[in-house]
């Protein structure tokens, strides 16, 4: 068997059991897809992640009479 074939069944031998592992772990699977899903979302609407949104979005005025 040549590499090609070596790898391609190592991966199917991996994504079966990551199925086996979907299906009985199912809450976490589905846990799994909405951080992929909220990662994605982040990147194609550039959310900027930040703790402190009033001080980056609306500065305060901070003259001193």
């Amino acid at each position: 068997m040549n590499l090609q074939g070596t790898l391609l069944t190592i991966f199917e031998m991996a994504l079966v059991a990551f199925a086996i592992w979907a299906v009985f772990h199912e809450d976490r699977f589905i846990a799994f897809e909405e951080r992929i899903a909220a990662r994605f979302r982040r990147r194609r609407f550039k959310v900027i992640q930040g703790n402190n949104v009033r001080k980056s979005y609306y500065p305060v005025n901070d003259r001193r009479a």
